[in-house]
């Protein structure tokens, strides 16, 4: 197991955790992977649309719960988690993100564009898939590490210090969130609030992976590919997998 060979241990940042104390449950909130869907059906179990975190408890109250609460959390695969977060935040970023939009975007430009425009710095309306990657590429060496929101599994969750009693996959949602609710042994009443049909909501990022992807040299997403490996290995994702036509046809490449 990766766990066992590499010896992570490391603990999540608690501000990751969502506590829904009613149910006693701990859900580690993974961007991309319908977080958003997630944190609505979890919603009507607090007392409004805000997130109580386990970063609100004393670490003693903080262990308490990660021993005896049902944690559980949802995992996407790689690339596609990677190509969304990009559409999501830089392509059609959020009133909610712009703050976050402004800082990441003026980073973007600093590290990887050489004298960007001062409409682009103004503006960070036109930073590209190949930019991005090369950023997430050159800042995955850095000691500040990368943006939860793209970041590994592993260092979101802490998948090999925590205990999960249930993880659930995007590509699967529909099933996996009929396991779940049997899983955490929710009451039918409190069943019916994840009532969700993911499958009609799906995004075309999935039919759009191609496109984006051919956009980056084949040495890229193999450097992808180690910097995502604990997150490819521990949940059955193979590479490169949805990219892997782009290796049976090279030439067919925009390096």
């Amino acid at each position: 197991m990766f766990c066992n060979r590499t010896c992570h241990k490391t603990l999540p940042n608690p501000f990751h955790i969502v506590v829904i104390q009613p149910l006693k449950i701990l859900y580690c909130l993974t961007p991309k992977v319908a977080s958003w869907e997630w944190r609505k059906m979890l919603y009507l179990f607090t007392q409004g649309p805000y997130q109580i975190r386990l970063s609100n408890f004393t670490p003693e109250k903080q262990r308490e719960m990660l021993n005896t609460y049902f944690k559980f959390t949802f995992v996407r695969e790689p690339f596609e988690r990677l190509l969304s977060a990009y559409k999501d935040k830089f392509l059609n970023p959020r009133q909610i993100d712009w703050e976050w939009f402004g800082i990441y975007g003026r980073d973007i430009l600093k590290t990887v564009r050489p004298n960007p425009s001062k409409r682009a710095k103004a503006e960070l309306n036109d930073i590209t898939f190949r930019e991005f990657i090369e950023y997430v590429i050159k800042k995955s060496g850095d000691k500040v590490g990368l943006d939860w929101h793209w970041d590994n599994y592993l260092n979101i969750c802490g998948m090999c210090a925590v205990d999960y009693d249930f993880l659930g996959h995007y590509e699967t949602f529909d099933q996996d969130l009929l396991d779940f609710k049997k899983k955490a042994r929710l009451s039918p009443g409190d069943a019916t609030a994840f009532n969700l049909k993911f499958s009609k909501n799906r995004s075309d990022t999935a039919s759009s992976m191609l496109k984006y992807y051919s956009q980056i040299p084949l040495e890229w997403i193999d450097i992808l590919g180690e910097i995502y490996r604990p997150s490819f290995e521990m949940f059955g994702y193979s590479f490169p997998g949805p990219l892997k036509s782009l290796y049976e046809k090279p030439d067919e490449m925009t390096l």
